[in-house]
C-alpha cells in the first residue's frame, strides 16, 4: 500500500496535504539534527493531524502517526504535528533518556540505508479526530499487508 493509496482513502478528510523531504546527507551533516528541527519548524504547520513516513528510495510506508486529541470540551489539545515531529519517541532503554524524533529518524534512515525519507503531513477539516483518521490508514494498510507499517510497533 503506496501512500497515494492511503491519501485517497482519507479525501474527503483532508484539508491540506504536503511532504517534507529529509536527505540522508542533511540529517548526517555535524549539524543535522538541528538542521533537522530547523527544517520542522520552518514547513510544517502548527496544527494538528496525521504523518506518515515514507523511504522515497522504494516508496515503502514506514510508520503512519498522529498528532492532536479531542477533550471533553471537543476542542483539540495536545501536540500539534510540527511539535510531534521534534518531541520524544520514547526511551532509550540502555540510557534511559528520552529519543527525540530527529535522532530516531536517523537512526530509521541508517536501518533503511535511506537516501530520503518524505514526511508526508495531512492536516484536516475542523471536526476531525485525528486519532480517528490514524485508525482508519492503520486498520486499512493491516488488511491489505496482514502487518502494521514497519516502524509502527503496535496499535
Amino acid at each position: 500500500m503506496n501512500i497515494n493509496e492511503l491519501k485517497r482513502l482519507i479525501r474527503t478528510f483532508i484539508n491540506d496535504c504536503y511532504y517534507v523531504p529529509i536527505n540522508h546527507e542533511m540529517i548526517f551533516a555535524d549539524n543535522g539534527l538541528r538542521t533537522f528541527n530547523a527544517l520542522i519548524r520552518d514547513e510544517v504547520q502548527d496544527l494538528a493531524g496525521v504523518y506518515i513516513w515514507e523511504n522515497n528510495d522504494n516508496n515503502e510506508v514506514l510508520y503512519i502517526g498522529m498528532a492532536g486529541k479531542v477533550n471533553q470540551q471537543g476542542m483539540l489539545v495536545n501536540h500539534s504535528i510540527r511539535n510531534r515531529l521534534q518531541a520524544s519517541r520514547g526511551k532509550d532503554t540502555e540510557t534511559g533518556k528520552d529519543i527525540l524524533t530527529n535522532r530516531y529518524i536517523r537512526y530509521l534512515m541508517a536501518h533503511e540505508n535511506s537516501s530520503q525519507l518524505n514526511i508526508h503531513v495531512i492536516h484536516l477539516q475542523d471536526g476531525q479526530i485525528p486519532g480517528y483518521i490514524e485508525a482508519v490508514l492503520i486498520n486499512e494498510f493491516y488488511q491489505r499487508n496482514g502487518i502494521l507499517p514497519r516502524y509502527n510497533h503496535m496499535f
